[in-house]
């Protein structure tokens, strides 16, 4: 049994992709959250646009760390849904409605969701992080810098 469990979401692509292959702690069990199932790792599929989803990882988080033996536990939000790109204002209400859901309500849920779960006396992690645009533009609706770091890097 490993003494750290890392959940990823969106470890299908991008920023979440990176971190599920550059994984630092050796035997971590690593668990994807996704639409999509990622190699490598366990997945529990959920949808940001769907908040029944979000409460059934909430009761995966609470399941598993009631079972939880180790020392660590991490969450990293990195799932992003690209709707609602573009310019305030001349884009689709219902396409930024969904970005708003999807990347600001939806992890800060999970958020909550994972620190409700968590016990004392582990060592926690939680990073939400989004990854919509490598480039901000005047007027745009959504931008993630970290994407623009990340490509720097690689």
């Amino acid at each position: 049994m490993s003494d750290t469990i890392v959940w990823i979401s969106g470890a299908t692509g991008g920023i979440g992709s990176a971190l599920l292959r550059h994984m630092p702690y050796k035997g971590a069990r690593v668990i994807n959250l996704d639409r999509q199932d990622a190699a490598g790792c366990e997945n529990v599929r959920f949808d940001l646009l769907d908040p029944d989803s979000w409460e059934r990882v909430a009761a995966h988080f609470a399941d598993e760390l009631g079972r939880f033996k180790g020392r660590r536990a991490i969450f990293l939000q990195q799932a992003f849904v690209q709707q609602g790109m573009g310019i305030i204002g001349k884009i689709p209400r219902d396409g930024y409605r969904n970005s708003l859901t999807a990347n600001f309500v939806a992890p800060v849920m999970l958020a909550e969701a994972f620190l409700r779960a968590s016990r004392p006396g582990y060592e926690l992690g939680l990073m939400l992080m989004s990854s919509g645009s490598a480039r901000g533009t005047l007027g745009q609706s959504a931008y993630g810098a970290a994407k623009a770091g990340d490509r720097k890097s690689t």
